[in-house]
């Protein structure tokens, strides 16, 4: 009989785990007569109208006629001494997450795929704001054409084809791998048996080596250690020094000139800060007191924009989306990172941490308690530090469709010095990417320095300044490069007692900014701006009656 092309789709489960422990409740299972030994989940999922129906207000007759269901199979078939679940339909979301191996998939096709004929990409990148999105082509490519960043990315799936046509003429892979072959059913223990053993070869290293950079942690036991260490180093804090390898950073992209300030509840504290810092948070449990630190706490204590009054006014955080914490585990390096673990390869950390302590160091002037990027900014302008402000005055490249910020301050000797708050790396991303746009398009488009030119003219004049516009040469002149330090400078707390650092995916991000810097020819530093504890003052309480608690 000629076998026909099939798609299937193959988990792997953990060592151990047997088909009984690995399906959700309400699932049943029989022997499958079809392959020796095999198991079987057949059923259905839903069973009347869809949800719309009652929007559309629909009459029963017409619910009727759009009866809704999905069916689903599961197979589960062993071989090597390893089960397999083989899923059709919606049979995967019946496997308990946790039964089946991570990235098993993504390991088959990175060993079975040809660098050459990649189609699909599905990538991650880890940061304050997480991004995920899925690249395809419309023809076979290699890997160059979905702009993956080794240092940064995250490979989630991959799909192509298998360098061997005998292994698929397709393959797809995540957590799950799903290949498409000519076969029948009696040959899916050996097809389990092949990519079992696709999954234990190293052959990705050859092309895709780079792939263990970074990776996504999942397994559940793993997660349990690391939660661990980070209620330990929590725990710690309580009754002594906060180390360096732990910070407070917003989870999402935030407006740094708004007015709302920070509470920590969940225990009972009504302390208003005007910034997020782990200190304040530390202090604040030590006030109340906490002598304990539970696991509990990491969903329990949360993160608040309040007002004056110490009400919600914005958004609020579980206080594990927010920390950031680097700790090692069984020898390797692993960070956390918007409520996510992540596995550093330990070459990649020690080199991106290197690079950051060799570079120049840059002096600013101090900020005070409670500045942020905009008060200090403002604050320095009118201060005679030998600096023009250019916060927000903005000037439109050529041909461009939007203007950008040249730098924040421009110094008397031509340094340009762009400035952020540490507390949140998707900012500090947006720092580092604004230095290197503002240098390229100095050095390339000389309209823009002739337009840059003419707003110095005007902030000279505002702040009764003189000397800044000749800093910047006009489009007939050449571009000299050395002309522009370029100075990336970043609010923090902590500076004097030398425990400020940025975290782990900002250095890295950081690394990139000052390579592509160089490569154009400019020489960059790197200034902590050394800012006092936030402010704080305690929320005007309303008892509604006496021994209302506090949250």
């Amino acid at each position: 009989m000629t076998k026909k092309s099939q798609t299937v789709s193959i988990r792997l489960l953990r060592d151990g785990k047997q088909p009984s422990n690995s399906i959700r409740a309400g699932v049943t299972l029989t022997p499958w007569y079809k392959l020796e030994g095999a198991q079987i989940a057949l059923d259905t999922i839903g069973g009347g109208a869809p949800k719309w129906a009652k929007f559309l207000e629909l009459t029963e007759a017409e619910k009727a006629s759009l009866y809704n269901v999905t069916a689903y199979g599961l197979v589960f078939v062993q071989s090597g001494g390893r089960w397999f679940a083989v899923s059709f339909g919606l049979g995967h979301v019946k496997l308990d997450p946790d039964a089946f191996e991570q990235d098993f998939g993504l390991r088959v096709v990175l060993n079975t795929v040809d660098p050459d004929k990649l189609r699909s990409a599905d990538v991650r990148t880890p940061d304050e704001n997480t991004t995920s999105r899925r690249t395809q082509t419309a023809r076979r490519s290699d890997q160059t054409a979905f702009s993956i960043d080794i240092e940064r990315d995250i490979v989630r799936g991959l799909a192509g084809e298998p360098k061997d046509a005998a292994f698929a003429s397709r393959v797809a892979g995540s957590d799950g791998l799903t290949l498409t072959k000519e076969m029948e059913v009696n040959d899916l223990p050996q097809v389990c048996a092949d990519a079992f053993a696709a999954f234990g070869k190293t052959d990705y290293q050859a092309n895709f080596a780079w792939i263990d950079q970074i990776k996504h942690v999942r397994d559940k036991a793993t997660i349990e250690l690391l939660d661990a260490a980070l209620v330990a180093a929590l725990h710690g804090c309580l009754a002594g020094a906060i180390p360096d390898t732990l910070h407070l950073a917003y989870p999402v992209i935030y407006d740094p000139e708004k007015a709302r300030q920070i509470r920590y509840k969940g225990f009972g504290c009504w302390n208003i800060h005007t910034d997020l810092e782990i200190a304040d948070y530390v202090a604040d449990m030590r006030e109340k007191p906490l002598t304990t630190y539970e696991p509990g706490n990491l969903a329990t204590h949360r993160v608040h924009e309040v007002n004056d009054e110490g009400k919600d006014d914005g958004q609020f955080w579980r206080i594990k989306e927010c920390l950031v914490f680097e700790t090692d585990l069984n020898g390797e390096k692993y960070v956390l990172s918007a409520d996510r673990w992540y596995k550093i390869d330990t070459n990649l950390a020690t080199a991106v941490t290197a690079f950051f302590a060799g570079i120049d160091q840059h002096t600013m002037p101090p900020a005070v308690a409670g500045d942020n990027e905009d008060k200090y900014n403002k604050r320095i302008a009118t201060a005679g530090h030998n600096m023009l402000c250019l916060d927000r005055k903005l000037v439109k490249p050529t041909g461009a469709s939007y203007a950008i910020e040249a730098c924040d301050f421009l110094q008397n000797d031509g340094a340009m010095i762009h400035i952020k708050d540490q507390t949140s790396s998707s900012r500090l991303s947006h720092l580092f990417n604004q230095g290197t746009v503002s240098a390229r398009v100095m050095k390339m488009d000389g309209a823009f320095r002739d337009r840059l030119r003419a707003e110095i003219v005007k902030q000279e004049a505002a702040l009764t300044l003189t000397g800044y516009q000749t800093l910047v040469v006009d489009a007939g002149t050449p571009f000299d490069v050395d002309a522009h330090l370029i100075v990336y400078a970043v609010l923090s707390s902590g500076v004097a007692a030398g425990t400020s650092r940025l975290p782990f995916f900002s250095l890295v991000t950081f690394r990139q900014a000052v390579n592509e810097l160089r490569a154009l020819g400019y020489k960059c530093a790197f200034a902590w701006i050394a800012k006092p504890a936030s402010a704080k003052t305690k929320a005007k309480r309303k008892t509604a009656h006496p021994g209302a608690q506090a949250t």
